[in-house]
């Protein structure tokens, strides 16, 4: 479908000047509309509808007092572990658990939170559109995606399709002065933000996701700290602002940290779901990515790739029939199938061929009816190496089983706990006096925003990580 964008002079709702735009506000609540709906199908809202509500009131309490108060503001919490926050056009914003595991205080929370609604009412989605566009790129809403992060795609398209734009240094460093502002004016100590930054910093390579990470694109973390010191410093001094730490530690308590093994772990070359009790086996060496979807498998050489995928179906659905169903609904190319036993499941397999970016694919297919749950398992390689792994795709096919291995049935998620001392010591002394935790010292530093040698006052919370749920 070809889009129409009308070009205008508008002006800049943070500068007041004129820029040149070729979309109207409109059509950029249109484009956030229609991203945000793949943003929570493909990552999903976490399952807290406390943690979603303190997200959702401390962000309109900063955008209805922002440049932009009109809009349909939104903000949600979404399920990943990665450390990331992003804006979609047209004002939906973006946590990631993983980054509100990683605050340490409601006022970096309410720091970031007002970068992030910087970029939308600074309009700096429309500029980078509008950029593109006038630069003859050819890209029009909805094709300004990631790119493909396999070696041929997914064959249903399902990675993520988010409208994630690259801004430039100049349109950052705006965005935390923003962020600065929009803190001082909620009565908050913007440096705080500037110290989640040294976290950011220390994380380092810790940060790569198949989920664009946070800093990316950005300027270096440890000058961007220093910049919001620096404006920090120029505001007109007040005896006290707000920090709210312990609060906001306790607004956490219980999140789930890290990888989520109830939707799905890996174990060596293995894949299981304790919740839907099923495992299946790739071959050794390969890369295996759980995604919210699918679970997507490649060799080392990225020359072969396995994508599994589970849907909901009304009980007593014929294999066959949904098998012939799913390759005609995504237009799949398929020979002649048949029925085979898969352990003690009834399977439908077939070849089949698809057409991708990287030329003709051809591969195998096997469909398994559990109950009302349906699994796809697509193996599928260049045209021309197909014969030679045939016989490994189905071998994947085989593997599928019923899970029945006790811990991994019930394995549970590390979950955020929190310990409070009552006179003054180091972290690491902290860490010792709590006890048990899942993860190292020097991990739970970088979870508590500080040094193992760093003297923490009486009455601070110190966040650990546990497998039992919070009391």
């Amino acid at each position: 479908m070809a889009f129409f964008f009308a070009t205008t002079c508008a002006r800049n709702p943070i500068t007041g000047k004129p820029e040149l735009v070729l979309i109207s506000e409109s059509q950029e609540l249109q484009i956030g509309l229609k991203e945000s709906k793949r943003v929570n199908t493909q990552l999903g809202v976490y399952p807290d509808d406390d943690l979603n509500a303190y997200l959702e009131e401390l962000g309109l309490q900063i955008a209805h007092d922002s440049e932009r108060p009109q809009i349909p503001w939104h903000f949600r919490v979404v399920e990943s572990p990665a450390v990331n926050a992003f804006a979609l056009p047209g004002g939906y914003i973006y946590f990631t658990r993983g980054i509100l595991a990683h605050m340490n205080s409601e006022a970096a929370l309410v720091g970031v939170l007002g970068h992030e609604i910087g970029h939308v009412t600074a309009r700096h989605s429309v500029q980078q559109i509008s950029r593109e566009q006038l630069a003859g790129l050819g890209l029009g809403i909805g094709t300004l995606l990631v790119p493909e992060v396999q070696p041929f795609g997914d064959v249903l398209g399902g990675g993520l399709g988010l409208l994630f734009l690259k801004f430039g240094r100049d349109a950052e460093r705006q965005s935390d002065e923003l962020g600065v502002r929009y803190a001082l004016a909620q009565g908050y100590d913007p440096n705080e933000m500037a110290n989640f930054f040294a976290v950011l910093g220390r994380l380092g390579n810790r940060l790569d996701s198949y989920v664009p990470n946070w800093v990316s694109t950005h300027p270096d973390p440890e000058e961007r700290g220093d910049a919001i010191r620096r404006l920090a410093s120029l505001a007109e001094p007040v005896s006290k602002r707000l920090v709210r730490e312990n609060e906001y530690k306790r607004r956490i308590a219980g999140l789930v940290y890290g990888d989520n093994p109830r939707e799905g772990f890996i174990e060596g070359s293995r894949f299981m779901h304790p919740d839907l009790r099923f495992r299946l086996d790739f071959p050794d060496g390969w890369r295996i990515e759980n995604r919210r979807q699918s679970v997507f498998a490649t060799s080392p050489d990225g020359e072969v790739a396995v994508q599994l995928t589970a849907t909901a179906v009304p009980a007593r659905t014929s294999v066959t029939n949904y098998a012939l169903s799913f390759f005609h609904r995504n237009q799949i190319e398929y020979s002649t199938g048949e029925i085979i036993p898969v352990s003690n499941f009834q399977a439908f397999r077939a070849p089949f061929r698809v057409s991708s970016s990287s030329g003709v694919l051809l591969g195998e297919a096997g469909f398994i009816v559990d109950g009302t749950m349906v699994y796809a398992i697509l193996g599928f390689t260049r045209k021309e190496a197909y014969r030679q792994y045939r016989p490994l795709f189905l071998q994947v096919i085989g593997s599928f089983d019923r899970l029945r291995d006790r811990h991994a049935l019930e394995i549970q998620p590390l979950r955020i706990h929190l310990t409070q001392i009552d006179v003054e010591m180091s972290l690491r002394a902290a860490l010792e006096y709590a006890g048990k935790s899942e993860n190292t010292f020097e991990e739970l530093a970088l979870l508590n925003n500080a040094l193992l040698s760093d003297k923490l006052p009486a009455g601070t919370l110190v966040k650990l990580t546990r497998r039992e749920p919070v009391s």
